[in-house]
């Protein structure tokens, strides 16, 4: 409103300017004063039709050339403008406004090398193009977004802003467009490392999660092409006249619950956050791969659970809900880890994730051990070293035979990540 206020008044004075200029002309009369009016008039008219002159029906187009990024890809977006009228324009500018979610920066692995001692991944970001319309009816340009953030990002206004050639008159106007970007959270290449396998009869050594079982044999079969000599089943062949060959059982999915802390502690360094949901769709995706019935949990100061499973649909689920999660601030993650620790006493294996430690976590780990398998922990922590305080704490872990991971941020920075589950 106002802007159209300040329009109609400066269009007033363009209209009482040339009013005046040809008053003088014919009242002093002679070449000077005609020279003035007649020198005028065409801006003065230009400057009257530009007051006229609606930008509201421009029609402006957004178009992003991929909705679905990783965490620290650039967006390539593509802006179309088109109008009805070839009206000469000799400038305009373009201004993208920036949701809030979009203010900050993700630069993959080497975020953790940051020379930022905070570790903040705060940034401005600002876009302003300026384009030369003149009598154009449709011009469009591209400009990139770099180091996306994890999240689901949505642009929905722009500005454009326009002016006639002296800048008396000048004119800006809102354009609501839509368009929506999702961002997943950065993928570390894991490399796991195992030596718990587990059979229908019971646990055993083994160095991967699941493997083909090559001493104890199910059954037999005919022999194919491609297999092993040493499989042939001797007693089979001659029986039967014809060559057998031993069919093995493949080990059992191991059953995984995958832990997830969701809540801020006062100390935390702000990238131990963004590396813990890093790890989790790492680790996820990874289990997916090699067909272990992967559970997930978040506890925050409600618990999102996800149950097992690898198929498509299932991690898509998880994807969906990493992308968006949040720290909490309330609450304490010891306390709720062993509320919802009562719940889960079917898992071949506990994998907790974390990014803090105290003295009622140990303890909440410690029973939750008593009661299941196996049980790994990972500890994300900022420093390249433990500090003598943390090793305090974690000692009695070591000695309750769980296994303990301690992952800097340093070490994140370089693919792959080792996983190590006991």
């Amino acid at each position: 409103m106002k802007n159209n206020i300040r329009i109609i008044l400066r269009s007033i004075g363009v209209l009482v300017l040339m009013i005046t200029l040809f008053c003088y002309a014919m009242f002093q009369g002679g070449f000077v004063s005609w020279f003035l009016f007649y020198g005028y008039l065409p801006i003065g008219i230009y400057q009257l039709l530009f007051a006229l002159y609606p930008l509201r029906t421009w029609k402006v187009y957004r178009e992003i050339e991929n909705p679905v990024y990783q965490a620290g890809d650039d967006m390539v977006v593509n802006i179309h403008i088109k109008r009805k009228l070839p009206f000469p324009l000799l400038y305009c500018t373009f201004e993208e406004k920036f949701p809030s979610s979009l203010m900050k920066e993700d630069t993959k692995k080497e975020k953790y090398f940051s020379s930022q001692p905070s570790g903040k991944m705060a940034v401005s970001r600002k876009l302003i193009r300026m384009l030369f319309p003149l009598f154009r009816r449709h011009f469009t340009f591209s400009y990139s977004v770099q180091s996306l953030p994890r999240g689901e990002h949505i642009l929905d206004t722009v500005t454009i802003q326009t002016g006639e050639i002296f800048g008396f008159i000048k004119k800006s106007r809102d354009f609501p467009i839509e368009n929506k970007c999702m961002v997943y959270p950065y993928e570390h290449k894991i490399r796991l490392i195992s030596d718990t396998a587990s059979y229908e009869q019971g646990g055993v050594i083994s160095n991967q999660l699941q493997q083909l079982n090559t001493t104890i044999a199910s059954g037999s079969r005919e022999y194919a092409p491609g297999d092993r000599f040493a499989w042939i089943d001797w007693k089979q062949t001659a029986r039967r006249q014809t060559m057998m060959t031993k069919e093995f059982d493949r080990e059992k999915s191991v059953d995984i619950l995958l832990v997830h802390d969701n809540f801020m502690n006062e100390k935390e360094h702000p990238l131990l956050y963004e590396a813990s949901i890093e790890m989790s769709l790492s680790l996820v995706q990874e289990l997916a791969t090699k067909s272990n019935e992967t559970s997930f949990l978040s506890i925050g100061d409600s618990a999102h659970v996800f149950e097992a499973g690898h198929h498509a649909q299932q991690l898509e689920i998880i994807k969906r809900y990493l992308l968006t999660a949040s720290q909490e601030e309330q609450g304490s993650f010891s306390l709720r880890f062993r509320e919802e620790m009562a719940h889960f006493n079917q898992a071949d294996i506990i994998f907790l994730l974390i990014t803090s430690v105290d003295t009622y976590l140990i303890q909440a780990i410690q029973e939750a051990k008593q009661r299941m398998k196996h049980f790994s922990i990972i500890y994300i922590h900022p420093e390249k070293h433990l500090s003598e305080e943390e090793k305090h704490l974690l000692e009695p872990l070591y000695f309750s035979g769980i296994a303990v991971q301690e992952l800097s941020l340093e070490q994140l920075g370089t693919d792959p990540v080792e996983v190590i589950f006991k």
